[in-house]
């Protein structure tokens, strides 16, 4: 009998310790989204949400996220679809998210996995499990994202969408929770929904021999733009077409990344941005200026943190450390598919479509 109670008592004293661990864990373990009102960007017929999850373990404990689900559901409640990475299987998929362990105190960045939503979609409830056990639930809200001006492709000539800002896009992965980019300043992605734009030649060809040159890119000195009518809030030309910049400037001008840029504003929160610019091809502009739809504004160049020629360019809500990128739709273009032309009045382009403006 007195066994028996022992063992009764050791269960029970063990039930409570794992009660408590869970408990302590659960309470340890923050997980908040930025930027705070997600966006529903219209690509196509469908949605895409472009955001992170930051998840931070308060606790001493080692936390794996084992597995991540998404129920979206109309403004109904109704369930529409249901998603999931678990650690199911030989090459689990919850491993496609490169940082799922937290040892100990400590915070990262999460770029949400599940870009892709439909008309209906009016809300988002995720369920986090930790350790096959702890269950953690953030649901999310988007907004439709609604454009008041009417925008226009900054390039006149035929382009390949080199990058844009889909989900393996170098854009959207910006981890701004990444220490030596914390450190910076940087607290948002300024460049969440942004392009990089490469001119073709009839050939549908970027660069002519090697592409050693910057001369030998067709798109080099091709002109640039305005997207819209508005004011010059910031500006830069002096650098030079060398591909490089000061790192360390960053901490006090985060623009610096793109060499020479120009920055316009077009409304409340809404500024357009070229950047890596060709040397000294803005110099008759100055901040204030007043700049209309189509005006040229600078010459494609490699200045700042460019690989090779072509136009950085991007929709923002502010020129600081703390700024978003916001969704960015252009009005009478062509979608060049091979030998075919699809006529587009009014959306988005994206990563690898070549465009013909109009």
């Amino acid at each position: 009998m007195k066994s028996r109670l022992t063992t009764t008592k050791n269960l029970l004293c063990g039930i409570a310790v794992l009660i408590s661990l869970t408990v302590s864990a659960q309470t340890g373990i923050k997980i908040e989204h930025k930027p705070e009102q997600p966006i529903k960007e219209k690509t196509g017929n469908q949605y895409s949400l472009n955001f992170d999850f930051i998840i931070q373990n308060n606790s001493a404990d080692t936390l794996r996220l084992t597995r991540l689900e998404v129920r979206l559901l109309d403004k109904n409640n109704i369930l529409l679809q249901q998603k999931f990475l678990d650690n199911n299987g030989t090459a689990p998929s919850i491993n496609t998210i490169p940082e799922n362990q937290w040892n100990g105190v400590s915070k990262s960045l999460l770029f949400n996995p599940f870009p892709e939503i439909n008309s209906v979609t009016d809300k988002l409830e995720y369920t986090f499990t930790f350790n096959d056990k702890i269950e953690i639930k953030e649901t999310i809200i988007p907004k439709e994202y609604i454009q008041n001006q009417d925008f226009i492709l900054p390039l006149k000539k035929k382009f390949l969408v080199y990058d844009g800002h889909d989900f393996n896009s170098h854009h959207r992965r910006f981890n701004y929770e990444f220490p030596f980019i914390s450190e910076l300043g940087f607290s948002g992605n300024f460049m969440r929904y942004a392009y990089d734009f490469v001119v073709l030649n009839s050939e549908n060809k970027q660069f002519s021999n090697k592409g050693e040159d910057n001369t030998e890119w067709f798109g080099f000195s091709n002109e640039v733009v305005a997207v819209s009518d508005g004011e010059i809030i910031a500006i830069e030309t002096n650098q030079k077409d060398n591909k490089t910049f000061d790192v360390p400037s960053l901490k006090d001008n985060p623009l610096a990344l793109y060499g020479n840029y120009v920055v316009i504003k077009h409304g409340n929160e809404v500024y357009s941005m070229y950047g890596h610019l060709k040397n000294q091809s803005s110099t008759h502009f100055k901040i204030g200026d007043k700049i209309k739809k189509g005006q040229l504004i600078g010459l494609i160049g490699t200045s700042g943190s460019s690989f090779f020629p072509h136009l950085h360019f991007e929709i923002r809500n502010s020129i600081n450390h703390k700024a978003e990128g916001i969704p960015s739709y252009f009005s009478n273009y062509s979608l060049i598919l091979g030998s075919v032309k699809q006529e587009v009045k009014k959306g988005t382009v994206n990563t690898g479509d070549i465009i013909q403006s109009k």
